[in-house]
C-alpha cells in the first residue's frame, strides 16, 4: 500500500513571488523551517527546528528536480516518534498520542513543489510522495493536515511580500 499527499491552491501572485518563496532560504525559513537550502539540483541540505520529544529536529534533503519558476523536488528523510509527528500537525489529543505511543518512523519520501501559471496567478501544485505501508500511510494523513497549516503560512507571507516589496520586484 502506498499514499501521496497531494493539494493545490490557488494563489493571487505571479510564479516569480511564489517560486522566490520556495526557494530562497530566508523566505522558506519563515514559512517552514530553518533551512540551508540551495536550488542546485544534487544539493542536500536540512531543514531544522529544536529538537522535541521524539524526534531529533531534523529532515534531511536532497534536491533532485529543479526547472525554475516552475517545480522543485527534494528528498524528505527522517525519523520521529508517532507522539511528535501528531505534535508537528497541532494535533493534541491524549486519545491520539496513546494509539501513536511507541510508534517510530523512518520517514523516506519526496516532496515536490509545482507552479503553473494562470491568468489571476499561480497555482500551486504540492505532491508529498513515498508514504509506503501502512504506518507510514496513516502518518501521510498527519502530514496531510500539516501541509495544509504550512501552505496557509506560506499563502500569509506572500500577502506580506506582496504589500512590502516594490512593484518592479514583483515582475519576476
Amino acid at each position: 500500500m502506498k499514499r501521496t499527499v497531494r493539494m493545490k491552491r490557488d494563489l493571487p501572485y505571479k510564479s516569480g513571488q511564489v517560486w522566490l518563496a520556495l526557494t530562497d532560504s530566508g523566505l522558506l525559513g519563515k514559512w517552514f523551517m530553518e533551512n540551508d537550502f540551495m536550488p542546485s539540483i544534487g544539493r542536500e541540505f536540512t531543514f531544522r527546528m529544536a529538537p522535541q520529544k521524539g524526534w531529533d529536529g531534523i529532515t534531511h534533503c536532497r534536491v533532485t528536480e529543479l526547472e525554475p519558476l516552475q517545480k522543485v523536488a527534494y528528498t524528505y528523510r527522517g525519523s520521529a516518534s508517532g507522539e511528535k509527528t501528531l505534535a508537528c500537525a497541532g494535533i493534541h489529543s491524549e486519545t491520539a498520542d496513546k494509539a501513536a505511543k511507541g510508534i517510530f518512523t523512518e520517514l523516506d519520501t519526496v516532496l515536490r513543489f509545482t507552479l503553473t501559471p494562470t491568468c489571476g496567478g499561480t497555482t500551486l501544485s504540492l505532491e508529498h510522495s513515498g508514504f509506503d505501508g501502512f504506518k507510514l500511510i496513516i502518518i501521510s494523513f498527519v502530514f496531510g493536515i500539516g501541509w495544509k497549516k504550512q501552505i496557509k503560512k506560506l499563502g500569509a507571507l506572500l500577502e506580506r511580500m506582496d504589500k512590502e516589496v516594490p512593484a518592479a520586484r514583483k515582475e519576476l
